[in-house]
């Protein structure tokens, strides 16, 4: 493992990338948000990120980011706990989207290292955002071959909702292109129907005979026009198969293949945001002045559900523990297309 100087913030803050590399992969990570600054699988570029730091912070995607107190978006930029209602950051069209200013905006420190792995820490305070409670927020990152297995957990001093998740986007072919042709199967029965800026409308509809039916084996860009012009919701998971990492059983909840590889997503949570880049475009270019284009890239968040605070699902207490396991597995592609 390597620990190097990546550049300093606006505010001066410095920041660091760490390199962890095998035969198979390498993997970088920046401490700016905890992000997978790039994954080289097989010789092929397939996360999206950016050569300097002053792009980051120009971001609006949340490139490689680990995403929170609550990931995803909460309507109206506010929660109800225990009677008291509590005001959240408008950064969404009124919504609070990745927790606002968010853990993908803070510069988080290095609490373990080892061979194959690290551990990036940060503590974010009472009211930050407008969340209760103070939590320290611990997220391990361990390459293994061709596959990066992420850790959560956090430990809140008082009641407050905590919910995390990676939001890398990936492309399998490398960038510069589209994602109309991987193959993706999500094994989900059904999904979040949302309504005006993506907020739920309580649905929850089966996904067979819709265009958000990947039970089987389908082309990304197949479904891609006037009815879905891209995706940007949760699947509700129902995997039946699962693999052990690190000691603990982790569904399979999706599964996208090219000509190349394999990418196989591994989640304990109840659900997957299903992202195709449908908002991509504009600057900052991606690493090597590779143009950000609409659908050159895609996501799969592993997360409970978008508002879910206001569902009354994701709270913690004083003490409690938060833990969350999500594996991105990459391996060479037997499809012969």
């Amino acid at each position: 493992m390597l620990v190097e100087r990546f550049g300093r913030l606006k505010n001066r803050a410095m920041v660091e990338i760490i390199t962890i590399g095998n035969e198979s992969a390498t993997l970088r990570i920046l401490t700016y948000g905890a992000r997978i600054h790039s994954f080289m699988a097989y010789g092929v570029s397939i996360v999206g990120g950016y050569e300097c730091i002053e792009e980051y912070e120009a971001d609006d995607s949340y490139q490689g980011a680990v995403a929170g107190r609550v990931a995803n978006r909460i309507a109206d930029a506010q929660f109800t706990m225990d009677g008291a209602i509590y005001m959240l950051t408008d950064n969404d069209n009124g919504n609070c989207l990745h927790g606002g200013e968010g853990f993908s905006n803070q510069v988080w420190y290095i609490d373990e290292e080892g061979d194959n792995y690290v551990v990036l820490g940060y503590t974010s305070i009472d009211g930050e955002d407008g969340f209760p409670a103070g939590v320290e927020v611990k997220v391990k990152y361990t390459l293994v071959d061709a596959t990066v297995i992420i850790e959560y957990s956090a430990i809140p001093d008082g009641k407050t909702p905590i919910a995390l998740t990676n939001h890398s986007y990936f492309n399998l072919n490398g960038f510069g292109g589209v994602i109309d042709d991987h193959i993706a199967t999500i094994f989900a029965d059904k999904y979040t129907e949302v309504g005006e800026n993506l907020i739920p409308t309580g649905e929850r509809p089966l996904v067979e005979g819709t265009p958000f039916d990947f039970q089987f084996p389908k082309r990304m860009g197949e479904c891609f026009g006037d009815e879905v012009d891209g995706y940007d919701h949760n699947f509700i998971l129902c995997p039946d198969f699962s693999e052990e990492f690190n000691g603990k059983n982790v569904p399979l909840g999706a599964s996208v293949t090219n000509e190349k590889l394999v990418l196989n997503v591994y989640t304990d949570q109840p659900g997957l945001q299903f992202y195709t880049g449908n908002f991509l475009g504009g600057k900052p270019d991606f690493a090597n002045e590779v143009e950000r284009i609409k659908h050159g890239a895609f996501c799969l968040e592993a997360q409970t559900e978008p508002n879910c605070v206001n569902n009354g699902i994701g709270f913690y207490d004083a003490g409690e523990e938060y833990r969350q396991t999500t594996v991105y597995e990459v391996k060479k592609s037997e499809n012969k297309y």
